[in-house]
């Protein structure tokens, strides 16, 4: 092998592990957590967490004009010992019983989650009737609440 050809080798493995150190590199630096990112969409304004409500999640419980769900009411209350009650009265607007999970998520004064969410709790409501959904938070430095609503699992 002459010489010549010896140097272009050595130059295209110096060049690939050179590209190789820095694309490690690149990587070591992306690396973690990223920072979170805010969206905004005009076609959506209300796209955002809105506390002290009742979301109901599933599209196949809202699939005509009407829905098949109705949140007549909904609320809070401090109980005995402080901890807050929410509350949602739900009607069944078809007319054969259904079976949703409802789960609440509690929130302090500043909107900062206290406690993660509940686990999915199960909702048996008879035909064209109305039932509740009721969550108890475990801390008493509670403000608000959010709670979720999607057909049972």
């Amino acid at each position: 092998m002459s010489l010549r050809i010896l140097k272009k080798r050595s130059l295209i493995v110096l060049a690939a592990s050179l590209l190789t150190a820095c694309v490690q590199t690149q990587e070591r630096i992306n690396e973690g957590a990223a920072g979170g990112i805010r969206i905004t969409d005009e076609r959506a304004p209300n796209a955002r967490l809105n506390l002290d409500t009742v979301a109901i999640l599933d599209k196949s419980l809202q699939n005509d004009r009407s829905g098949k769900l109705a949140i007549e009411a909904s609320g809070a209350r401090r109980t005995a010992t402080n901890t807050l009650e929410v509350y949602a009265t739900i009607r069944n607007r078809t007319d054969f019983p259904l079976v949703i999970e409802g789960r609440v998520q509690f929130f302090d004064s500043q909107k900062v989650p206290v406690e993660g969410p509940s686990a999915w709790q199960k909702v048996f409501l008879d035909p064209n009737g109305i039932t509740a959904y009721k969550g108890l938070s475990t801390q008493i430095d509670v403000a608000h609440y959010y709670v979720e609503l999607r057909e049972a699992r």
